[in-house]
């Protein structure tokens, strides 16, 4: 059967959009383009090639939906089921439903020689074979190793076929973990992606996994092309409008950040909308990210009105998760403003070890309001807490989310010791939870923990009149996350403690530009206005 070549072309506008959820205007196929030769039937391709560009913006329910269209159209076309199954693995997210992708490939044959004997040509036995392995036996990583090495023998068998070149870059992400030494996984997926990134700018996949493989401070500016271009190529995904901005963050363009998750939400909002799905499938991961540009730009009521968003949406549903997401985002918005309203130290029995991350946040936070409050014997009780949701990820051999936690108990108890007067001890203890830090990766987004250590660590040492020291521990904290607010302004305080006005005064300009749209009643605003020598160009 003759092989044929088909493109799915798009238009790459992008229209403003709100909060709130607009009227559906025309439905568009804007996902890319992507050229992926094949022996399915001329009436199926459209479907096809539309899975494929969903399936590079990991808009899994899309893409399954594309594909069983291409199945319906042609029941033999075997890199439908491939496609469909494919949808069932999220690499990057840990997650993976291989009851569900097996089901898929028993529509297709019953055995995997039934399916083999049914796929026309070699290569596209090849592909076949890498869903046979991610989807067989042994553990998930082991079937990843066995599937990332099942594409780098299709890739190096078919140099010319550049969807085989951007799902075998994928597959060494997929291998990735946290806290992982080294970056040589991240180095080839983006050797391999940012080649075809030239080859084919319009490519959903190529900009979309150069974006992932440098995402972090030190490798970001090699994906900042990337970043600009990913969001026009495939303006229907809300993932793509979404992802530039882990780019955007790695560089402290807060304003930028903010755009792009509000148009990611939107986005999201008006694909729910248009397929009757529940509002749970809106991108709640976007609104986040969007409220903490908004905090990092002074804009503090955006925040508070994109909590309300969520809580809205999960009393509207009485859905647990999205209550979670709600109490991280009041956590993050308390623990970034100073404005502790609505926080409370919970009793024991009311802590739940089995969600660390939503109870350690508010923990964090109602540790911060105590010693605000001048309460250290509060701020121990809610690091003590801390402590045992640590020792619980310990028992479970989760050690690199018991050590984020067992961070945030350090940092607890250095504001608890401060507020008891015992600098010493608040100094000892905020060393020890940047000592943690620094094992761990830096973020690839907001802050985690949501007071970054360095910049706690700093501002202790600056009350403590230890100005060139506290000066170390922000610059260190701008390394891992570039232009933090709170960091800038402990940045310019401690060269202001120690004499150098030029410094101070560049770091008070560097705030001034992201803080243009605060709110009026942001604290520090005057401060760092009156010290606004310069306009520095964030591409903000």
């Amino acid at each position: 059967m003759l092989l044929k070549s088909r493109s799915l072309r798009v238009a790459a506008t992008v229209a403003a959009v709100s909060l709130s959820v607009a009227p559906l205007a025309a439905a568009q196929s804007a996902l890319g383009t992507v050229h992926f030769p094949n022996s399915g039937s001329e009436e199926a391709q459209e479907a096809f090639q539309r899975g494929v560009a969903a399936l590079h913006s990991f808009w899994y329910e899309e893409a399954a939906e594309a594909f069983r269209n291409a199945q319906e159209i042609d029941p033999d076309f075997a890199l439908a089921y491939w496609g469909e199954a494919v949808s069932h693995n999220h690499p990057l997210w840990s997650e993976q439903d291989i009851s569900a992708a097996r089901e898929v490939l028993g529509r297709f044959g019953a055995s995997r020689a039934e399916r083999r004997s049914k796929t026309p040509t070699e290569r596209e036995r090849m592909y076949m074979d890498t869903v046979e392995i991610l989807y067989g036996p042994g553990d998930k990583y082991e079937r990843d190793q066995l599937y990332h090495e099942a594409l780098q023998r299709l890739a190096e068998a078919h140099p010319e076929d550049n969807e085989a070149q951007a799902f075998y870059a994928l597959s060494y992400l997929g291998l990735v973990r946290r806290g992982e030494p080294g970056f040589h996984r991240q180095m080839k997926a983006g050797a391999i992606v940012s080649k075809l990134f030239q080859e084919e700018p319009n490519h959903p996949g190529a900009a979309h996994y150069v974006i992932h493989s440098f995402d972090d401070p030190e490798h970001a500016p090699l994906a900042l092309e990337a970043a600009n271009r990913y969001a026009e190529i495939a303006p229907e995904a809300h993932h793509a409008q979404h992802m530039p901005s882990h780019i955007f963050v790695q560089h402290g363009m807060w304003r930028r950040v903010s755009k792009s998750n509000r148009i990611a939400y939107d986005a999201s909002a008006k694909w729910v909308e248009r397929k009757n799905l529940s509002i749970t499938k809106r991108d709640y991961h976007s609104l986040e990210w969007k409220a903490y540009a908004d905090l990092q730009r002074g804009v503090w009521s955006a925040s508070q009105d994109a909590i309300g968003v969520v809580e809205k949406a999960a009393e509207e549903v009485d859905d647990l998760r999205l209550r979670r997401i709600a109490a991280s985002m009041t956590a993050r918005h308390a623990i970034e403003t100073g404005r502790f309203d609505g926080i409370e130290l919970p009793d024991e029995a009311s802590v739940d070890t089995s969600r660390y991350n939503s109870t350690a946040n508010l923990l964090m936070a109602a540790g911060m309001k105590a010693a605000a409050a001048s309460d250290p014997a509060g701020a121990k009780r809610a690091a003590e807490l801390l402590g045992k949701l640590a020792d619980a990820r310990v028992e479970e051999g989760q050690q690199y989310q018991a050590d984020s936690v067992r961070i945030m108990e350090h940092e607890v108890l250095a504001l608890a010791a401060q507020a008891d007067g015992d600098m010493d001890a608040a100094i000892e203890h905020a060393g020890m939870a940047a000592g943690i830090e620094e094992t761990q990766d830096p973020p690839s987004g907001p802050t985690y923990p949501m007071k970054p250590s360095h910049e706690l660590y700093g501002e202790i040492l600056l009350a403590a009149g230890k100005a060139e020291k506290a000066r170390a521990q922000f610059e260190e904290s701008l390394t891992r996350t570039p232009n933090r607010t709170a960091s800038l302004l402990g940045l310019a305080r401690a060269a202001d403690a120690l004499g150098d006005a030029d410094a101070a005064d560049r770091a008070y300009s560097t705030l001034a530009t992201f803080l243009v749209e605060a709110d009026k009643d942001v604290a520090f605003l005057d401060e760092v206005r009156s010290r606004q020598t310069a306009t520095t160009d964030l591409q903000q």
